[in-house]
């Protein structure tokens, strides 16, 4: 539901790190954040105007949040389908229902890209059972990924299967998951778009992530990548924005194979951690174009002022005695709870281009 109601306050479902990011870029806007999270204690809570505190599922809650708003948009895709339809009957909810349905679900998501002429995904099947991951098994060369269909991120419900450890795996519920086979990549590359109430599209450009236990470790701008897969990787996003219709953000994870092609990996309508580097070295950062698109005003092009490796601070590397510089920009979470693999920070070294 749209209305001609001017947009001064933001609605966030989650208050994590990008929730938090999201705050201190509105003050620059003059917009004011209202953020609903599930955690008292989360990251925003320090930085946003107001904080409620309540399960997604809570519709008294829900109801007194998107009352105070005037347009609401998400920092997690893991919010129930049932509640984004409920805030969209009231509001505007940016990026829309049918956007975040997708991308919440590993096997629409795969579905919806491989529907788009010349663009693919790794090759995956839905799988039930533990007949179905034999199958799959066979059928991928005795080596392959499993994962949930949902409400799965930095490898949570996420295994790599082979003849070793497969019979570990005959008594687990695979009920809605969906078995991948391994991509012999040469690089993973993300970029980020942004599309505005008018159409006007931006991109941060491609950028070179790399991983460690399905968690993302680093990211460098700019990558060592040709023109030609430059080309591919945004022109894949361009396409896969439009199609959406987006109005907002969107990250768009790839693969970069041995052979020079491109597939898709990874949808996320919400701010990326790929896209944490333009906080340092853009004049217009993820967060703030975010901002401009939801509060229908025009994103701008990133101008990017320098190169940078960005590195998350995962558990106890927190803890490190890295110090601020001028070339290096460490930001802190806020997280109470140190725990093995959570994001507790990260630091960006800015290089010269």
């Amino acid at each position: 539901m749209d209305t001609k109601k001017s947009i001064n306050t933001i609605g966030v479902l989650g208050g994590g790190q990008l929730g938090m990011f999201l705050c201190k870029e509105s003050k620059k806007l003059n917009l004011k954040t209202i953020i609903l999270s599930e955690n008292e204690n989360c990251s925003a809570s320090k930085f946003c105007d107001k904080l409620f505190i309540g399960k997604f599922d809570d519709f008294d809650v829900i109801k007194n949040f998107i009352e105070k708003v005037d347009v609401v948009t998400i920092e997690t895709e893991n919010v129930p389908l049932k509640t984004l339809l409920f805030i969209e009957e009231k509001i505007k909810l940016k990026p829309s229902s049918k956007i975040i349905e997708i991308a919440q679900n590993r096997i629409k998501e795969k579905k919806f890209l491989n529907s788009l002429d010349g663009i693919s995904t790794t090759e995956f099947v839905e799988i039930n059972h533990f007949e179905d991951l034999l199958k799959a098994f066979n059928r991928f060369g005795r080596e392959l990924l499993i994962k949930s269909s949902e409400f799965g991120y930095d490898g949570k419900n996420q295994f790599k299967i082979n003849i070793k450890n497969i019979s570990k795996f005959k008594n687990l519920n695979l009920n809605g998951f969906i078995a991948e086979k391994i991509v012999d990549f040469e690089k993973e590359i993300s970029v980020i778009s942004f599309r505005d109430y008018k159409g006007n599209i931006e991109y941060l450009p491609p950028v070179h992530n790399v991983h460690k236990d399905n968690i993302l470790k680093s990211t460098t701008y700019p990558p060592d990548i040709s023109l030609e897969t430059k080309r591919k990787a945004i022109e894949y996003t361009k396409r896969i924005t439009l199609k959406l219709n987006l109005i907002g953000i969107l990250a768009v994870e790839m693969f970069v194979l041995k052979n020079g092609e491109v597939i898709i990996n990874e949808l996320a309508p919400r701010p990326h951690n790929s896209g944490h580097w333009s906080l340092d070295c853009c004049k217009i950062n993820q967060f703030e174009n975010l901002l401009r698109a939801i509060s229908e005003q025009k994103v701008l092009a990133p101008k990017i002022l320098s190169g940078g490796i960005m590195k998350n601070l995962i558990g106890k590397e927190y803890q490190k005695n890295i110090i601020s510089k001028k070339n290096i920009k460490i930001y802190d979470y806020f997280k109470k709870t140190i725990k093995e693999k959570r994001k507790m920070g990260h630091v960006t070294y800015i290089k010269k281009l």
